[in-house]
């Protein structure tokens, strides 16, 4: 099944609500043991050498320091930061940054992968293969009109596909590449993204 993809057709200063899907990943980690012997001369590892995690996904990525600013470039760190954290809430289920950082009455995209991680992980489904990339295409000055920042980000997303518990493919999500446009606002919160959209959609 082809992902769905609702988008509107948005300018950089109005700013219209743009939804699409992407997908994120989540690769199988391993466990390891090892031999307590009893030989006095074999010194036993320390319990907790290495982490040890049942299984491993995308690492979350971090929070660049300028997203404490409150202007145009705090502004473009957000965007690309928002986007980048995709692939570790859709493998994770774990949505609560990314709803922190969404302003739900406006952003469809945003409430679309808050809802859709949540029950891929309830339902005991992942994603896997997947991945993306963003960089910041262009970082727009101040539409005093919604008191926020528009900044365009190229985005790649990587095909990949819903796994049931068995390891059956239930889903095919298909990638993308192109600008996405975003609109952020800084309140008393942090940054809030307001809008994405596709340019040229």
């Amino acid at each position: 099944m082809r992902r769905s993809c609702v988008l509107s057709r948005a300018r950089r200063r109005s700013l219209a609500v743009g939804v699409v899907l992407a997908l994120g990943w989540v690769v199988a980690g391993c466990t390891g043991g090892g031999d307590p012997g009893p030989s006095p001369s074999v010194e036993e590892p320390p319990a907790s050498t290495e982490p040890s995690p049942t299984e491993t996904g995308p690492a979350k990525p971090e929070r660049p320091a300028a997203m404490d600013r409150d202007d145009g470039e705090g502004a473009a760190a957000a965007a690309e930061y928002f986007l980048e954290l995709y692939p570790y809430v859709m493998a994770t289920g774990d949505t609560v940054e990314w709803d922190a950082m969404t302003w739900d009455e406006t952003c469809g995209f945003c409430s679309s992968v808050s809802t859709d991680a949540r029950a891929i992980a309830e339902s005991g489904q992942t994603f896997t293969g997947g991945g993306v990339t963003a960089e910041i295409e262009k970082q727009w000055p101040l539409d005093e009109f919604i008191g926020g920042y528009p900044v365009d980000v190229n985005a790649t997303m990587q095909d990949g596909q819903v796994v049931d518990a068995e390891g059956d493919v239930v889903r095919a999500v298909d990638g993308f590449t192109g600008v996405m446009e975003l609109g952020l606002l800084h309140d008393s919160s942090g940054w809030r993204v307001l809008a994405v959209s596709v340019q040229g959609a």
